[in-house]
């Protein structure tokens, strides 16, 4: 876990980054993003078990599935009267959820056009709203799993398990040619960033742990 929030903190600077040079640069794609577009549905196609992989790794991301998901961490945690555990889940969630959008307002970046879209979209490019929130999600849920596991390997499948499920939500949304890849990027590293920044304010609050040398033993 300490790899997580190492990552995390690194994670951090480089979406502080991607979002700064969006913001100078609104509107304008790179050469980059266009060419690993281009190169992947040249691989992929529009049809094929890569597309149905993919569709099935956007679901996991949709707003509706990570709202369950939260809601069920939130109910088990309140049967176990891990109130200290629960108000980090939410906090995590409704403040990244907040974040996500306002981003898309301030960037206001075209989706990619130069590829058919596999899948609907409605809103703006930057940040990818399914790799942030499902950095925030499924990382702050590894990391309440990880707190109440009693073996460090159920905190390395956690961990494990989540940092796949995310890596394949993002990059789902660049094989279905709806998001350019730096807006994948800059989604996984806000999402883990503001998780990080999370749970380093419940730490230093001991709201997590009374020991931050001991996280993440937390109880």
């Amino acid at each position: 876990m300490r790899i997580l929030y190492g990552g995390s903190l690194l994670a951090l600077g480089a979406g502080l980054l991607l979002v700064a040079a969006s913001l100078f640069a609104t509107g304008r794609v790179t050469g980059f993003d266009a060419a690993i577009l281009v190169w992947v549905r040249e691989r992929t196609g529009d049809h094929g078990p890569l597309i149905v992989a993919s569709h099935g790794a956007t679901m996991m991301g949709n707003n509706l599935t990570l709202w369950i998901v939260t809601a069920i961490g939130l109910a088990y945690l309140a049967s176990r009267q891990r109130w200290r555990l629960c108000a980090y889940l939410a906090s995590t969630a409704a403040g990244g959820a907040i974040i996500v959008s306002v981003l898309k307002a301030l960037v206001d970046r075209p989706r990619p056009m130069i590829v058919a879209h596999l899948v609907d979209v409605r809103t703006a490019s930057f940040p990818s709203g399914h790799a942030m929130d499902s950095a925030f999600v499924y990382g702050s849920l590894a990391i309440v799993m990880a707190a109440q596991a009693r073996r460090g390997r159920r905190a390395t499948v956690a961990t494990s398990v989540a940092m796949l499920l995310i890596f394949a939500i993002g990059a789902s949304r660049i094989i279905l040619g709806v998001h350019w890849p730096t807006d994948v990027a800059a989604g996984w590293a806000i999402g883990l960033g503001w998780t990080a920044i999370v749970t380093q304010i419940f730490v230093w609050t001991n709201n997590l742990n009374s020991a931050p040398s001991s996280w993440p033993s937390l109880r």
